[in-house]
């Protein structure tokens, strides 16, 4: 499903945020900034959002956002089943079956999903690109001050003193047009217009260039589709590449191989090729369209230019083994969009802003070398594995050695390529929008999340039950505000709570005291949020982070508890003018 907007702008449009690039980070800030009542504009020279076989896997800390914007629902149905979409297989050629193979489950969907409901409540899933940016799009677009121009290019940006001026072209109409915004977000992707003009160095790593990808018809449901791999990698030195899983919608399948020469090659040859590596010489097959693409690997060494800010591909970029380019990107959109909004609102100094750098970038290198890591490592796994078979070609078999091989390094690829909890749930910060208290935040690893609340982690999901007996995820609550979890004191924290009304402070209560509306299920629930040392409250930010917590009475020490975290957070300069005058 696709949808599309557009409007023909006057000659020039005002407004406090421009964002380039309407791909899953883009589409992610216009639903955020839209929903904060934040004037944007989004600009993309597409005619609407992508139709691409690209960008399918969605984690399961993006999901979680997903679920909080009302987009996980409209994918309910969307994308793969878990066992059409289950790890990577190893082939010498499809047809002899797999030689070695890493699952992300290895029972029923079932049986994933509780083993996922225990530390999220929405389990990773492969989506295509096609439905989640149409969801997301038309959840941003029932904001009022959101605008969205489809079919506009960007193609001059000039950073003035307060402001930034984008030139665009029409291009339907061939009008110029300009936009004028305080702030400027570049996520127009890896080749981005905005880093080649404003960009100050960059860091790079391999490239990987002249890959082909082949969307095609064939009959595979017995082969390829009884595995149920997401990615079937071919060992046989004549036809190497992957295919990946057959489309849930179109009936697709895919074949992505390297190709030096200049021009597409012929569709004889792609056929040819493609039969070669399943092992199939007499399969019909029918090609439906072939696509060049490249992929490199680099690090924008400045994330802020002023009032321009880089996120998603057009601040990292990488290659796609693992999954992490568009999920780390809406991340980078949930940790910016809230700071920008406040400081917007003149509720945050734009001091504010800085700490997105500090704070996305640190992850943003851990993606980059994760990805870079799974393409080379693949490789090496492959290269290595086929050293000393000089059968297999014409058997389509390896040893018994080289099984073996397989399977141990498919152990620690897995970990990085497919099974990465860590990386999906442990981002832990540390910036001025982290207060510590002496305690340390879990090692960040990729295969193992560990659940913490110590300040600079992701606040741990608990299951709930309201008093109408509904269930329901604690981090479904957060989004919009900074989130008071209080385990006692209750009625103190409103009050506290209350005096930061007319400021227009985003503060909300989620009371899980023995009074409170919700009664968190399992035992856990004690050992995180509260834990031996009698925790009274844990302030969660809007995204989702820890920013700091509560140990003393809240009746004499929590309200300048509070005024002193708003003072360090927001900023020095707007502290004495938001924060409400009985508290400060």
């Amino acid at each position: 499903m696709t949808y599309q907007t557009s409007k023909t702008p006057a000659r020039a449009v005002e407004a406090d945020v421009i964002i380039c690039g309407s791909g899953p980070v883009g589409l992610s800030f216009a639903y955020l900034l839209g929903r904060a009542g934040i004037r944007a504009v989004l600009l993309e020279k597409r005619p609407g959002t992508t139709t691409l076989p690209k960008g399918q896997y969605v984690h399961s800390q993006t999901a979680e956002l997903y679920l909080q914007w009302g987009v996980w629902d409209m994918l309910d149905t969307a994308g793969w089943e878990i066992q059409r979409s289950n790890g990577q297989g190893f082939y010498v050629n499809v047809a002899n079956g797999p030689v070695a193979q890493v699952r992300s489950a290895t029972g029923s969907d079932a049986e994933y999903r509780r083993k996922w409901e225990q530390l999220t409540p929405v389990y990773p899933r492969k989506i295509p690109a096609s439905d989640y940016e149409a969801a997301i799009l038309h959840k941003a677009s029932q904001w009022p001050s959101l605008t969205t121009y489809f079919n506009t290019e960007a193609h001059t940006i000039t950073p003035l003193d307060d402001r930034v001026e984008v030139e665009a072209t029409d291009r339907i109409t061939g009008e110029q047009l300009t936009f004028s915004a305080r702030y400027l977000i570049a996520s127009d992707g890896a080749h981005s217009v905005v880093r080649n003009q404003i960009g100050q160095g960059e860091d790079y790593g391999p490239a990987f260039t002249n890959q082909i990808l082949v969307e095609f018809e064939a009959e595979l449901k017995n082969t390829l589709g009884k595995d149920g791999f997401f990615h079937s990698f071919v060992l046989d030195p004549r036809y190497p590449g992957w295919f990946g899983s057959e489309h849930p919608e179109t009936g697709l399948w895919r074949y992505s191989f390297r190709h030096d020469e200049d021009e597409l090659p012929e569709e004889a040859a792609i056929i040819e090729r493609l039969r070669g590596a399943l092992g199939m010489p007499d399969l019909p097959v029918r090609i439906e369209k072939t696509y060049r693409f490249d992929y490199t690997t680099g690090l924008l060494r400045n994330w802020r230019e002023g009032n321009i800010l880089f996120a998603g591909d057009a601040a990292h970029w990488h290659s796609p083994w693992g999954g992490f380019g568009a999920n780390s990107g809406v991340q980078d959109a949930n940790n910016l969009s809230w700071k920008l909004a406040l400081v917007l609102k003149g509720l945050a100094g734009d001091e504010l802003i800085d700490s997105y750098v500090a704070e996305r970038k640190s992850k943003a290198l851990q993606t980059v070398k994760s990805a870079t890591y799974n393409s080379l490592h693949y490789q090496a796994i492959a290269q290595s594995a086929i050293l000393g078979e000089p059968d297999m070609p014409r058997t389509g078999q390896i040893s018994q050695e080289a099984r073996d091989f397989l399977e141990e390094r498919m152990m620690s690829h897995g970990g990085n390529a497919v099974l990465h909890t860590g990386y999906q749930l442990g981002t832990t910060y540390n910036s001025s929008a982290v207060i510590r208290d002496g305690a340390t935040p879990p090692t960040p690893r990729l295969a193992e999340y560990i659940e913490s609340t110590t300040p600079g982690a992701r606040a741990p999901h608990i299951w709930l039950t309201g008093k109408d007996a509904n269930r329901i995820s604690l981090v479904t609550m957060w989004g919009m505000w900074f989130s008071l979890v209080v385990t006692r004191q209750a009625t103190e924290w409103q009050r506290i709570i209350d005096t930061y009304r007319d400021p227009g402070l985003p503060l909300h209560l989620v009371d899980l005291s023995a009074q409170g509306e919700y009664v968190p299920e399992e035992p856990k629930f004690t050992a995180l949020y509260r834990g031996e040392d009698d925790c009274g409250m844990v302030l969660v930010r809007p995204d989702g982070f820890v920013a700091r917590r509560f140990y003393g009475d809240a009746a004499t020490e929590g309200a300048d508890f509070l005024a002193d975290t708003l003072h360090r957070i927001l900023g020095q300069d707007v502290s004495a003018r938001v924060l409400a005058p009985s508290v400060v």
